[in-house]
């Protein structure tokens, strides 16, 4: 083979590797909330959802390495709050179409967040990203259960707040 195809391919392996590495970019729609009681809906960039206050704190979680890794983002109740909404069960949605129901007395002020960074910096899809539903599982034992792993949703997309 030439040297300038092996250039050419080394060159185009190394983009699709950033590619399928990089964050959503900052004007890019990564989740969009729908309010069914009242037909609002609501789209979230990365830039607006990090313009909202930040919640970060180190927890281990069984999907990751066994280190603790600080997870930071806005409180999900903060990113429901920019609607206007009172508080209502919440149906979660995956990029893969999984969805589960997080009942409103699970949702509390600043837990769980909107997880957008993992120690410091932007996931990709590939690693849960770009947004992953996390709960401070080594501050309090009922976080290290079957309910709150089934409502911890990564590569977040969708959010509805439901009528019932």
């Amino acid at each position: 083979m030439n040297r300038r195809f092996l250039l050419t391919l080394a060159a185009f392996g190394m983009a699709i590797a950033q590619t399928i590495a990089s964050p959503a970019f900052a004007d890019e729609v990564i989740l969009t909330v729908n309010d069914l009681r009242n037909g609002q809906t609501k789209t979230f960039t990365e830039a607006d959802l990090l313009a909202l206050p930040q919640q970060s704190f180190e927890t281990t979680t069984i999907w990751t390495e066994t280190e603790p890794k600080t997870f930071s983002g806005p409180a999900l109740k903060t990113v429901l709050d920019t609607m206007s909404s009172t508080p209502a069960n919440l149906r979660l949605y995956a990029i893969n179409d999984y969805n589960v129901t997080l009942p409103e007395k699970r949702l509390e002020d600043i837990v769980p967040i909107v997880a957008m960074r993992i120690d410091g910096e932007a996931f990709s899809v590939r690693e849960k990203g770009p947004l992953w539903i996390v709960f401070p599982y080594d501050k309090d034992s009922r976080y290290q259960s079957e309910e709150y792993f089934t409502l911890s949703v990564w590569q977040l997309n969708k959010i509805d707040i439901l009528a019932e």
